[in-house]
C-alpha cells in the first residue's frame, strides 16, 4: 500500500511543466515490481473515474501488460476514463473558448491526416475568435504538448493522443454534421 501511495503522489503532483513520469523513474522509485504497483493504483483510481495511461513519445497508448522493456521510456500519466461533463470542463481551469479552439484544432488536423500548415489552422479558428486569442492559444497548446510544430506545420501532439479520444471527437463532429444535414 505504501508503494501505491508513493506512485499516486508521483503521478498526481507535477514536479515539472509537463505531466507524467517516465517508466524508468517509476522503476527507480518503486522497485522492479512498479508495473504491479501501477495496476494496483489503477484499481483505486477507477473508483474516481481516473486511470493511469502509458504513452510513448509520439502519444501512442501502450498496454501496461507489454512488459518492462517497452515501458521504461514510456510516459505514465493520470487521465480521465471518460470525457468530462461541461461543468467539469468549466472548473478544470481551462476557458471554454480555449477548449473549443483545442477541439477545433484537433478536428481540423485529424481531418487532414494529423498535420496542416499553421496558417490554415489559424484561418479556421479566426472565423470565430480574434487573431490574438488564436495565436496565444496555439502557442499554449504547443507548450503543453497538445500540438507540435514541425516547420510551418502543426501536428497533433503526444498529449492530445494521450488525453483526448481523437476518434470519438471526430465521430461526435461527424454526428453533429449529419444531424445538421437532415434538417
Amino acid at each position: 500500500m505504501e508503494k501505491i501511495k508513493r506512485a499516486a503522489r508521483m503521478l498526481l503532483f507535477r514536479a515539472h511543466a509537463r505531466p507524467g513520469v517516465k517508466g524508468w523513474e517509476l522503476r527507480k522509485a518503486l522497485g522492479p515490481d512498479y508495473l504491479d504497483v501501477i495496476r494496483g493504483l489503477n484499481e483505486y483510481l477507477s473508483l474516481l473515474g481516473l486511470e493511469v495511461r502509458a504513452v510513448d513519445e509520439g502519444g501512442r497508448r501502450l498496454s501496461l501488460d507489454e512488459g518492462e522493456s517497452g515501458l521504461s521510456q514510456a510516459i505514465f500519466l493520470v487521465a480521465l476514463r471518460e470525457q468530462p461533463t461541461l461543468t467539469e470542463a468549466k472548473t478544470s481551469g481551462w476557458r471554454v473558448d480555449d477548449l473549443a479552439m483545442l477541439a477545433a484544432s484537433l478536428l481540423y488536423l485529424a481531418s487532414n491526416g494529423g498535420r496542416a500548415p499553421r496558417r490554415l489552422v489559424v484561418e479556421v479558428l479566426r472565423a470565430k475568435f480574434p487573431r490574438w486569442r488564436v495565436e496565444a492559444a496555439l502557442d499554449r497548446f504547443i507548450r503543453a504538448g497538445y500540438l507540435r510544430e514541425e516547420g510551418d506545420a502543426l501536428v497533433i501532439g503526444w498529449r492530445a493522443y494521450a488525453e483526448v479520444d481523437i476518434d470519438q471527437l471526430v465521430g461526435v463532429a461527424r454526428l453533429k454534421r449529419e444531424e445538421g444535414e437532415g434538417e
